[in-house]
C-alpha cells in the first residue's frame, strides 16, 4: 500500500511539473515533446522523493511520543516507571493499587477483544499482582466449562495434547500466556496454585468434544451395543477436529478450510441418544459420568437455548447470558472460597445499570453489576474494576462521548506501546463520566491488535497513515465569462455561453503519515454557440492539487479534509468559419472550413473542504470550494496575449459530487 501511494504521490507531483511546462510552452498535453517530458518525470521523481522525506515519520529514540524521556501536558506527567512492564516480572504502574486491593475481594478488568496481545499480557500480569498483594488464588474468565476444565487439566497435569487442544480453541496470544501460567503455578506451593473457572456458556462445540472424549474410559473398556455408535463417533469426532483445526493453522492448506462433518449436528444426535440411554452410559463411564453427564445435558441445554435466542436477535440472548454468568460465579464462590478476579469484554464489567452501553444492550445489568448487587449485599464493596481505554478506542457509548476528550492530555503524555492506570476519583470530569462504572482506567497506547483480528491493523493503518482513494465524480463551477458573453452579444450572437461549468472527474487522495495530499483531474464538457455561419466551441481541462488536514481521525466511517490547493486550467475557444460563396481569405479562400483556436489558461489557489462518507469499500463524497485565477485573464493566440480580447476569469465557487472506493 505505501508503494502504491507513493506511486500516486509520484504521478501527481508529475503532473504539476507537466502542466507547468504546458503553461511555458503552450502547447497541448497530447503532444509534450519526450525530451521535455522526461525533464519533468526527473524533477518529479525528486521533488516526491524529498516529500516522503520531509513527511516521513521520524521514529524516536525516546520512550514518549516526541517529548523526551518524559512529557508534561497541562497537570499530567507520565514516566517510564509509572507505566504497566508487560514482559517483565516488575509490578511497575500497578502500585498505584497497592493501597486498595486489601479492601476488595473480587476484581475485574474490561477489554476490547480485538487487542488480544497487550489484553492477554494484562491478565497475566494481573493475575500474578493480585495472587502476590490480594491472596486472589481463583480466576474467572469468558469461556464455557469445557474449555476451562481443559485449562485446569493442562495446568496441573502439562499434558502436550491438553495444551495443543487449548491453543486451537483461543487466541493465539491466550495460549501463549498459559504457556507462562503453568510455569508460574508450578513454582506455587500447593496451598497458594490457581483454580480457573470458565463461567460463559458454552458457545463453542469444539471443547465440548474434547472434553466428553477426555471422559471416556480406554477402548479395551466393554459397552453395550447400544452406546457403540455414539461412543465411536465420539471419539472419531474429536480426531476429525484436531485435524481440521491443525489445517486451519496451516498457511499451505487454505484451500482446505471447512469442515465436511458439522460437529453441533453431531453433538445433538449425542445429546439426544444419552437421553435415551442414561443408565447404561452410568454403567460404561463409571466416575465420570456426573461430569459427562452435566456437559451433554446441563451445558448443552444452555448452548441450545442461547444459541435460539441468538439466532432469531432476540433481547433475551444478552440478558440470559450475563444472569447465566452471574449464576455460575456464584456456583464457583462457594465451591471455592476466597478472592477472584476475570478479565472479561468491557460491556461485562460495569457496575451499575446502564441505559445504553457501547454494545448497545439497552437497561442492561452486567456480570459485574450483578455481582455487586447479588441478594444478600455478600459482595456490595468488595467489587473493584479497571477497564481497558486504548487510543482508538474510547467510546464507551452515548454518554461517554464528551468525557472521551479528556482522555487526550493522558495519551499524549504516555510512552508509546504501554499502559498506564488513572484514578478515576482524582480526576473530576472522569469521575462524574465513569465513576459509577469503574474504578480504574486502564489506558492503552499499544493499537496493534492480535493475529485473528490482523485485518484491523491494516484498517486502522489505513486510516490513520496510508489511506488512499479513488474517485470518479461530477462538477459544477461558476466561471466569470460576462466580457467573452459581451462581446458575443455585441457581434450580433444570439446565443451566450453559460457560466456554469460541468465537468466529468477523476480524483484519488492518498495519506502517508500526516501527509495528506488528494489530486482531481477534469474535463469540461464542450458547449458551442452559433454566430452566423460559424460555430464557436468551448471546452477544456482542470488538474488541481490538494494539501489536507484531517478532522476526524478517530471516525473511520466518515472523512473531513479541509485544505488549499494549486491548479492549472485551461479554456480552448475553437471557430469553425464556413466556405460562403466568395473567395475571401479570412473565409478559407480554397473553399475548405477555416479552424482557428483560441487559449485562455490560469494557474489557480484553491480554499477547499472534502467531506467523505466511508461505507466499507465505498465512498461517497462531497467537494466543495473557491479558487482564485491568479493569471493574466487575456485570451491567447499563438501564445500571444490578446490586449483587445475580453478578460475571463477561471476562478470560482466550485461543487463536486464524488463516488469511488477506498483502501
Amino acid at each position: 500500500m505505501v508503494k502504491l501511494s507513493r506511486l500516486f504521490l509520484a504521478v501527481t507531483l508529475l503532473l504539476q511539473a507537466f502542466v507547468g511546462l504546458a503553461q511555458e510552452k503552450e502547447v497541448l498535453i497530447d503532444s509534450v515533446p519526450s525530451v521535455a517530458l522526461d525533464e519533468a518525470v526527473n524533477d518529479a521523481i525528486e521533488a516526491v522523493e524529498a516529500a516522503l522525506n520531509e513527511s516521513a515519520p521520524k521514529k524516536s529514540t525516546s520512550a514518549v511520543r516526541g517529548l523526551g524521556s518524559s512529557a508534561h501536558v497541562s497537570d499530567v506527567t507520565i514516566n517510564d516507571v509509572d507505566t504497566v512492564h508487560l514482559y517483565d516480572t516488575s509490578f511497575s504502574g500497578l502500585h498505584i493499587l497497592d493501597s486498595v486491593v486489601g479492601k476488595y475481594s473480587i476484581f475485574m478488568t474490561g477489554e476490547n477483544h480485538t487487542y488480544t496481545e497487550s489484553n492477554a499480557r494484562l491478565w497475566l500480569k494481573m493475575i500474578k499482582y493480585l495472587h502476590a498483594k490480594a491472596g486472589v488464588r481463583n480466576i474467572m474468565f469468558e469461556y464455557g466449562f469445557s474449555y476451562g476444565y481443559l485449562v485446569n487439566e493442562y495446568l496441573q497435569t502439562g499434558d502436550s495434547a491438553l495444551f495443543s487442544s487449548i491453543d486451537q480453541f483461543a487466541y493465539d496470544e491466550y495460549s501463549s500466556v498459559i504457556k507462562d501460567l503453568k510455569d508460574f503455578n508450578d513454582s506455587l506451593p500447593e496451598t497458594q496454585k490457581l483454580y480457573f473457572a470458565a463461567i460463559d456458556i458454552e458457545r463453542g462445540v469444539y471443547p465440548i468434544v474434547k472434553l466428553l472424549d477426555r471422559l471416556l474410559p480406554p477402548q479395551s473398556v466393554e459397552m453395550d451395543d447400544s452406546l457403540y455408535v455414539d461412543v465411536q463417533s465420539l471419539r472419531s469426532l474429536a480426531s476429525y477436529n484436531d485435524f481440521q483445526l491443525d489445517k486451519e493453522d496451516d498457511p499451505e492448506n487454505q484451500s482446505s478450510r471447512g469442515f465436511m462433518f458439522k460437529t453441533g449436528s453431531s453433538l445433538r444426535l449425542l445429546h439426544h441418544n444419552f437421553l435415551r440411554n442414561e443408565a447404561k452410559f452410568k454403567d460404561y463411564l463409571g466416575a465420570n459420568f456426573d461430569l459427562f453427564k452435566r456437559v451433554i445435558i446441563s451445558n448443552y441445554n444452555a448452548l441450545h437455548q442461547w444459541e435460539e435466542y441468538e439466532e432469531n436477535n432476540t433481547v433475551q440472548e444478552y440478558i440470559y447470558r450475563e444472569d447465566y454468568m452471574h449464576r455460575r460465579f456464584l456456583e464457583e464462590k462457594s465451591l471455592h472460597p476466597g478472592n477472584w478476579f476475570g478479565q472479561f469484554g468491557r460491556c461485562h464489567t460495569t457496575q451499575e445499570l446502564q441505559s445504553n452501553n457501547s454494545c448497545d444492550w439497552f437497561v442492561f445489568n452486567s456480570l459485574a453489576n450483578r455481582i455487586k448487587h447479588t441478594k444478600g449485599g455478600l459482595y456490595t464493596n468488595q467489587l473493584l474494576t479497571l477497564t481497558m481505554v486504548y487510543d482508538d478506542d474510547r467510546d464507551f457509548g452515548a454518554d461517554k462521548v464528551y468525557a472521551e476528550k479528556m482522555l487526550d492530555k493522558y495519551f499524549y503524555a504516555m510512552p508509546e506501546s504501554s499502559l498506564y492506570l488513572v484514578d478515576i476519583r482524582t480526576d473530576s470530569a472522569l469521575n462524574v463520566a465513569y465513576g459509577t462504572d469503574f474504578n480504574y482506567l486502564i489506558l492503552n497506547t499499544k493499537k496493534e491488535r492480535g493475529t485473528a483480528y490482523s485485518y484491523l491493523n491494516a484498517s486502522a493503518d489505513n486510516s490513520n497513515s496510508d489511506k488512499m482513494k479513488i474517485t470518479l465524480g461530477a462538477r459544477l463551477q461558476r466561471f466569470d465569462l460576462r466580457n467573452l458573453n459581451q462581446r458575443f452579444s455585441d457581434e450580433g450572437g444570439l446565443e451566450l455561453f453559460s457560466e456554469d461549468k460541468t465537468a466529468s472527474e477523476f480524483g484519488f487522495l492518498t495519506t502517508d503519515g500526516k501527509f495528506k495530499n488528494a489530486t482531481a483531474i477534469g474535463f469540461w464538457f464542450s458547449e458551442d454557440v452559433q454566430i452566423a455561419a460559424n460555430t464557436y466551441s468551448l471546452k477544456g481541462f482542470y488538474a488541481t492539487s490538494y494539501y489536507l488536514m484531517e478532522m476526524l481521525k478517530e471516525k473511520s466511517w466518515v472523512d473531513i479534509f479541509p485544505g488549499i490547493g494549486m491548479g492549472y486550467s485551461k479554456l480552448k475557444l475553437n471557430t469553425e468559419e464556413s466556405y460562403n460563396g466568395t473567395l475571401l481569405l479570412q473565409d478559407g479562400f480554397l473553399g475548405e472550413t477555416k479552424l482557428t483556436q483560441y487559449v485562455n489558461d490560469a494557474f489557480t489557489l484553491d480554499a477547499t473542504l472534502m467531506a467523505d462518507l466511508n461505507l466499507g469499500w465505498f465512498t461517497l463524497g462531497y467537494h466543495t470550494g473557491y479558487c482564485v485565477d491568479v493569471s493574466n485573464k487575456l485570451w491567447k493566440s499563438n501564445k500571444t496575449h490578446l490586449n483587445l480580447s475580453p478578460e475571463v476569469s477561471l476562478g470560482g465557487f466550485y461543487q463536486t459530487l464524488k463516488l469511488g472506493v477506498n483502501f
